[in-house]
């Protein structure tokens, strides 16, 4: 008797947090299925909506979609540009990069990415610049404003092959290439302002030049054909060169004179 009178109190004193934890439990385990079964409701109205928009608009059958259709901008250049070399390259970007800290370079390889694109270069005067234009005799000796570049360099990004590769111990791979991807517009304007390359376009353009004033100002009584023999032509900005001096630029075909019969 004594023994079992001394558990029964035990058991009284906890049953009230028994019955709390059982309540607690049945209220918890219908709202887990109830929240349970609007997040999977929901799903499956988000992939019902996904599949009837795919079908609706097709996007395997879209030629032209929003991202790669731009706005065609049009300007006027007043009809002041002779536009007088083309010349195409593929050309070849590399860039390194490695890892400083404190101005050492840590050993964990370095990353190169690689980017080959065919460009197309071109090269104009304005028409509008100052010329000089002289004759001495049966020359006819023409300055000419100086040859531009036409920026920006058109390149076709359908051509483009890229290839990219992390140093050992980085992954950074992606964003090296993505870099030098975002720099190749001005790499391009960079070589095409070149002296170098303006220096290989200035022959090409100076024949531009000439078949061009043959056609505009000899047609003019002042210039008519066959008062002159050869044109010379020169740019503003090539300095060391001398009209007197410099060969013909283009020589006129002379008409022979048929013997009288």
């Amino acid at each position: 008797m004594s023994e079992d009178s001394a558990e029964s109190p035990k058991s009284s004193a906890s049953s009230p947090w028994a019955k709390v934890f059982w309540l607690f439990v049945l209220l918890l385990l219908p709202g887990l299925i109830v929240f349970g079964a609007f997040i999977w409701l929901g799903k499956q109205s988000i992939d019902a909506t996904k599949e009837t928009v795919v079908e609706l608009f097709k996007p395997g059958e879209t030629v032209q979609t929003f991202h790669e259709w731009r706005e065609l901008e049009v300007a006027g250049n007043e009809g002041n540009i002779l536009e007088v070399a083309t010349a195409e390259a593929t050309e070849e970007f590399t860039r390194k990069t490695n890892v400083e800290w404190f101005g050492a370079i840590m050993p964990l390889g370095t990353t190169v990415s690689e980017i080959t694109v065919p460009a197309t270069y071109r090269f104009h005067i304005d028409l509008n610049g100052d010329w000089f234009v002289e004759s001495d005799g049966s020359r006819l000796m023409v300055i000419a404003p100086k040859l531009k570049p036409s920026l920006p360099v058109a390149f076709d990004s359908g051509k483009m092959r890229k290839k990219t590769k992390s140093g050992w111990g980085r992954w950074d791979k992606h964003d090296n290439l993505e870099a030098l991807e975002r720099d190749i517009t001005l790499k391009l304007n960079l070589r095409a302002s070149d002296a170098k390359t303006l220096s290989k376009a200035r022959d090409e353009s100076r024949l531009a030049v000439a078949k061009f004033l043959k056609r505009w100002l000899l047609t003019q009584d002042v210039w008519a054909a066959g008062r002159f023999e050869e044109i010379v032509v020169i740019f503003e900005d090539e300095k060391g060169m001398s009209l007197m001096n410099t060969p013909a630029t283009m020589k006129f075909e002379v008409p022979k004179l048929e013997p009288i019969e």
